[in-house]
């Protein structure tokens, strides 16, 4: 498994269409059946800072992700233009441990 995160600021005011692309790009994660996990939090602090966990059943998966024309609309064209200046900070992990709670 990979997984990616990606902390993000907006820049003030485009709260409302940040959160419309950010609800467009879980609703495509949600179909893509080699994206296992996909979730947004804001900041309880900070409402402009943002945290995005996606887990991704390989590196291929990763990369045909980043390569989707959903991903180049959404985040390279639209999103980039409302992050602030130092933002976004991806990383990737490659799992090394995994434990799953199995609820009853």
């Amino acid at each position: 498994m990979i997984c990616m995160t990606i902390t993000f600021t907006i820049i003030p005011n485009y709260e409302q269409d940040v959160l419309k692309l950010l609800h467009q790009l879980i609703h495509h994660a949600s179909t893509n059946p080699h994206i296992l996990e996909a979730h947004i939090y804001r900041s309880q602090k900070e409402p402009y800072n943002f945290f995005a966990y996606l887990q991704f059943t390989d590196q291929a998966a990763l990369d045909a992700h980043e390569g989707n024309a959903y991903y180049g609309e959404y985040v390279m064209t639209n999103l980039y233009g409302m992050l602030a200046k130092d933002s976004p900070t991806i990383e990737t992990y490659k799992s090394l441990f995994q434990h799953t709670r199995h609820e009853k």
